[in-house]
């Protein structure tokens, strides 16, 4: 019985000292979970404690950057208004004029930027409300209000040729002309804004000869069949003295073959080529020498030489001598429709039909400064000729003067660049 009893209590003394260890290892654990090897303490190292859980701080709120900026005055309506988020991406734009019209814009490929795609209205009020969402969604919000510029007056560009109502087609020596409705003071910014494309591709140059037209050319004549687009980009651009360009206008022509009536006074005789190749030739009589005296104003009757240009035609055209100060019941005066009038220079030089004078075509000088040749002959220039082809015309002794419409061709190249405002 004792050795039973002692052998229980044996049992027993061994179960309490399992607990006890199990005891003392599940304290030291430090409560992760625990193999059976260090729950008998037989080996394996002691538990370690997990690393605690850890939370990020936020992330940075988006910025934005307007511009014009809030307050902003006198801005310009073609230059871009523009959002710009630095840490965030841009969510939404709206931009309002004053009557609550959106103005159209467009985001870059990754958002970080809107840029509006419209240009603004002048003297106009502006309000832009911009949201911008950082990594975590969350919102930047920034306003903008500001004006536009107040011109103090427009000007609007006619553009010739191809514009409204113009030819769409001209011969080589037609330059283009740009007149505007107010003078220039800033004739370097309008030019700026001035574009000639052509195809194919020519250099040019522009020259002023008011404070109101500006022509531009090759150096030499046009290439037949080029394509010609002028751009007159003005809106938004100012010439000075407050004045601004009303709205931009372009105009598309295309030059056509190269048609050039070559007269030499020394021979009394043309000869008319197209595309470099023969075509006629044309026995004229030009302007007679010497003038004409009356209520003290000298009038002659030379033509001019100089490279003309074809600028209009008439069936029929009412001709006066008083329209240049000789009344009709003077020896040399006249009041007549002339068939077949082609006007070569703004000083009312013609190539016309004169069969009254085909005696002395080819021999002398009898007209008051037109080009006379025969019926036949002018029905031929009247149907081949059309604006902006060429009549050059050669030792008579007195050179057209250079200004708009008139000698364009028969000045340097360095003296045609040099009256570029930008050059």
């Amino acid at each position: 019985m004792r050795g039973f009893c002692r052998g229980n209590a044996v049992v027993r003394a061994a179960a309490v000292a399992g607990a006890l260890v199990a005891l003392v290892a599940g304290c030291t654990s430090g409560g992760g979970s625990t193999t059976d090897a260090q729950a008998a303490g037989t080996g394996g190292a002691a538990a370690r404690p997990s690393p605690a859980a850890t939370t990020s701080p936020p992330a940075a709120l988006a910025r934005l950057t307007i511009t014009p900026r809030d307050g902003s005055e006198g801005q310009s309506v073609t230059a871009p208004v523009t959002v710009r988020a630095a840490g965030g991406t841009v969510s939404t734009v709206s931009l309002r004029n004053g009557d609550g019209k959106l103005v159209a814009g467009t985001f870059n490929a990754n958002r970080t930027a809107w840029t509006s795609t419209e240009p603004l209205g002048y003297d106009k009020s502006y309000t832009l409300a911009a949201v911008a969402a950082n990594a975590d969604g969350a919102a930047t919000r920034a306003t903008s209000a500001f004006s536009t510029v107040t011109p103090r007056t427009f000007t609007l560009p006619y553009l010739f040729p191809g514009g409204p109502g113009g030819p769409k087609t001209v011969g080589v020596g037609q330059p283009i002309q740009v007149r505007f409705d107010e003078d220039i003071v800033d004739k370097a910014a309008a030019e700026k804004a001035l574009v000639v494309t052509t195809s194919p591709a020519v250099a040019g140059a522009w020259h002023w000869f008011s404070d109101r037209e500006v022509h531009w050319r090759p150096q030499h004549y046009w290439k037949p069949g080029t394509k010609v687009t002028v751009k007159a980009d003005v809106y938004g651009v100012g010439v000075g003295n407050g004045i601004y360009g009303q709205q931009d206008v372009t105009s598309s022509f295309t030059i056509g073959a190269a048609k050039i009536f070559t007269i030499d006074d020394k021979t009394h005789t043309g000869v008319i080529t197209v595309n470099g190749k023969k075509t006629r030739t044309v026995p004229v009589s030009m302007g007679r020498r010497g003038s004409y005296t009356i209520d003290g104003q000298t009038i002659y009757f030379t033509t001019q030489s100089g490279p003309h240009i074809v600028k209009e035609k008439y069936p029929v055209k009412r001709m006066t001598s008083a329209s240049y100060g000789l009344p009709k019941d003077t020896p040399l005066g006249y009041d007549e429709n002339i068939s077949l009038a082609v006007r070569i220079s703004v000083d009312g030089e013609f190539v016309h039909s004169a069969p009254w004078s085909v005696w002395a075509q080819g021999k002398q000088n009898v007209s008051h400064g037109c080009v006379n040749v025969s019926p036949a002959n002018a029905q031929y220039f009247y149907s081949t000729f059309s604006r902006g082809d060429v009549v050059d015309i050669k030792n008579t002794g007195v050179t057209l003067p250079f200004a708009a419409e008139a000698n364009e061709w028969g000045v340097t190249w360095a003296k045609w660049a040099a009256g570029s405002a930008l050059n």
